[in-house]
């Protein structure tokens, strides 16, 4: 009989399990549009953004993929995809796309330019295996770009590319992050551009004043992509233009060198009674930067440019040598994607500059291109946030690592100041990180948020600032977060699941004790009488009831969990978030069982070392009665709804627990036995809590200076 019941739990698990693995909900995104920086005319484009498959794994990626390309398109349930849009604010690991490249570009260099990546990531290109692999990087937001040889593709049939992402460095690093949940975001568009051996990459630009002249230097470099001196000297032309006609021009010519890939070319432009970029007068003006060489090949970038000056002046922020009183509106990542998938950026901002606002601030993402060419012209500025958020100081960035992603936004005008990091420790690895970054971004504004008065000597006071609530102020003015009501994550029926299981546990309870009292030696026997076997009935339900009872009150407390307990912070609770997306009912089966399995191993192990051997499961019976107490912890759990704390019946269980163990020890050498080999399970669970802690230490170290008052 006992032997029968360990089957059916085992068989319970296998089935909730699978429920959970079937009914698993990652959070549907929405599509978004998005930009790009510059522009070229000489490049052949191909955008691969928009219909994507999400798989599950890279092996199902490609086997689905290669049988579509072969003309079949009958899925099996377990190997299809479902259809994902790209950009979007969905969250993925494995995603593929089908397409093909026209027989005029297997002459050119391949150039794979992913915009808005959030996560790490491996690409593929017409399999999984490791010479398919053709790329590999850390994503932040930025734009990133890999360099395919042309003969990687085939031509004139279908390409089957592949991108598998994983957590991002943020997540990683920050306080108890971990790989899990193994998913990325792609918020940008993702091009594919065939180019000649040399070409131009992502300018950077900055201006200085001469009374009403501005001298704009334009930074650039060649990009050598077949490592071929002989194709130089390069000639590298540039012009400026108001719109209307060229007003500055400059020609440079790079001569080749031995084996470098990357020449750096810098343009300077003059421009007298230069138009300055305000926030009544938002003027751009335009540049078209070209490279050719002897053989005749040709590479260009087009953008727009608005010059200005921004400055940091006694706690005042100075626009073009104007103090700006600022007013500004805070942007969660999904007010963003709302406003980003409606297309509705210009009639936005309009909006907010109609209400007074001058500044948009971006939380926890570097803003689109499209943001930034929309705020260029409209003409309003831009706060963005590097991703530094709730990191111990041993895992801060390296030098350098920042640099690459504020220097790619330089040209836009409306990008005035960067957010260096959020919510870090106070000790000297922090404050060299500080004065590093503000010497690292591009514009040099920066700023740090802190969660409890303490000094930041890496930067300035006034640019070291207070999170209060939803607004960041100071003597500049103040950015406020406009939150839209969100519901919380919540088990809805809870209230009236509690009551039932309160009931439950009631009647159980009364069962057990009106059943007959039996002893530990009656365990073994053969052929039990009924009121013996009614006795082990009511025992077995109780323990089900007990464990439906624990995993109830963990799925409430996982259900309780503020994620969103600050706009500020927005990334701290990734798993967390994932967890609550998903069924209640599962979550608290699962964990029911769980509790049930891991009881049977911890007896079973201790069972053996107990006179006559006994069963596992007659042990287990034989043990519940001294947790009546349940009951107690089980009529708290339905009193939730009127205010008391989720914590109460958890410390309860807890502290009834520790006060009857000796009891428990008692029961177990009133018998004969050992209660030694009932703590090993424990044990072994505590130490690989321990060895987790040890691996984490630096995370204890932070929290014990951020929590401390």
């Amino acid at each position: 009989m006992f032997n029968r019941r360990i089957i059916l739990f085992l068989g319970l698990f296998v089935l909730l399990i699978s429920g959970v693995w079937w009914y698993w909900n990652n959070p549907a995104g929405v599509s978004l549009q998005a930009g790009r920086a510059e522009l070229s005319s000489s490049r052949y484009t191909q955008t691969l953004s928009g219909n994507w498959d999400r798989f599950s794994t890279l092996r199902q990626a490609w086997t689905t993929e290669s049988e579509h390309a072969q003309g079949k398109t009958s899925q099996f349930i377990l190997t299809g995809g479902q259809p994902l849009t790209i950009p979007s604010s969905e969250a993925f690991s494995v995603g593929a796309k089908r397409f093909r490249v026209p027989g005029e570009w297997s002459s050119r260099t391949m150039l794979l330019t992913f915009n808005g990546v959030q996560g790490h990531v491996v690409v593929y290109l017409n399999g999984t295996a490791s010479p398919a692999k053709i790329g590999e990087f850390e994503g932040s937001g930025g734009a990133d770009t890999i360099e395919i040889p042309a003969k990687a593709f085939r031509y004139g049939e279908d390409n089957i590319l592949i991108v598998g992402l994983s957590s991002s460095q943020e997540q990683r690093t920050m306080v108890l992050g971990s790989d899990w949940p193994e998913l990325g975001r792609i918020t940008g568009e993702i091009s594919l551009e065939a180019v000649v051996e040399t070409t131009l990459t992502a300018p950077q630009s900055s201006v200085s004043w001469n009374a009403a002249t501005a001298q704009v230097v334009v930074k650039t470099s060649l990009w050598h992509h077949g490592f071929t001196p002989e194709g130089g000297p390069w000639t590298v032309y540039g012009v400026l233009s108001d719109g209307s006609a060229g007003v500055a021009e400059q020609t440079v010519v790079v001569q080749p060198q031995e084996n470098v890939d990357h020449q750096p070319v810098s343009l300077t432009f003059s421009i007298p009674d230069a138009r300055r970029w305000t926030l009544q007068d938002p003027f751009l003006y335009q540049i078209h930067i070209t490279v050719t060489n002897s053989n005749g090949d040709i590479d260009d970038l087009a953008f727009p440019l608005g010059l200005q000056t921004m400055a940091f002046s006694s706690g005042k922020w100075v626009l073009n040598g104007q103090v700006l009183s600022i007013k500004g509106e805070a942007l969660t990542p999904e007010e963003e994607y709302k406003v980003r998938h409606a297309g509705q950026l210009e009639s936005w901002l309009n909006g907010e500059r109609s209400k007074g606002i001058n500044l948009i601030y971006f939380i926890g993402q570097i803003p689109d291109d499209l943001w930034l060419q929309t705020a260029d012209r409209v003409g309003i500025g831009v706060w963005a946030e590097l991703p530094v958020e709730a990191v111990p100081s041993s895992r801060l960035p390296q030098a350098g690592a920042m640099q690459k992603i504020s220097s790619a936004k330089l040209i836009h005008p409306s990008l005035w100041a960067w957010t260096v990091g959020k919510g870090l420790d106070s000790d000297s690895a922090a404050q060299v990180y500080f004065r590093r970054a503000a010497t690292e971004v591009q514009p040099d504004l920066a700023f740090a948020f802190k969660t409890k008065p303490v000094s930041i000597t890496g930067l300035p006071e006034e640019q070291s600032l207070m999170i209060q609530e939803n607004k960041i102020q100071g003597s500049w003015g103040q950015v406020q977060v406009a939150v839209s009501p969100a519901s919380p994550a919540s088990w809805p029926r809870e209230p009236l699941v509690s009551g039932l299981w309160a009931i439950l546990m009631l009647f159980l309870t009364w069962m057990n004790i009106r059943s007959v009292t039996w002893r530990y030696k009656e365990i073994g026997v053969s052929k039990p009488k009924r009121r013996l076997r009614k006795a082990w009935l009511w025992n077995g339900l109780l323990v089900l009831a007990r464990q439906g009872l624990i995993g109830g009150l963990i799925t409430s407390a996982l259900y309780r969990i503020p994620v969103d307990f600050s706009p500020w912070f927005i990334h701290l609770c990734p798993g967390i978030e994932l967890l609550q997306a998903q069924s209640p009912w599962l979550i608290w089966g699962t964990l029911s069982m769980l509790g049930i399995l891991l009881r049977l191993l911890q007896i079973g192990v201790a069972a053996p070392h107990l006179p006559d051997a006994p069963h596992v499961m007659g042990v287990m019976y034989w043990l519940e009665r001294r947790y009546y107490f349940s009951l107690l912890v089980a009529l708290s759990w339905a009193a939730l709804p009127w205010g008391i704390p989720i914590y109460i019946p958890l410390l309860a269980y807890l502290l009834l627990s520790c006060l009857l163990f000796p009891i428990r020890i008692h029961d177990i050498h009133r018998i004969g036995g050992s209660y030694l080999p009932f703590l090993w399970v424990p044990g072994i669970i505590v130490g690989i809590f321990l060895i987790w802690g040890a691996f984490h230490w630096a995370d204890g170290i932070y929290l014990w200076h951020i929590l401390r008052p």
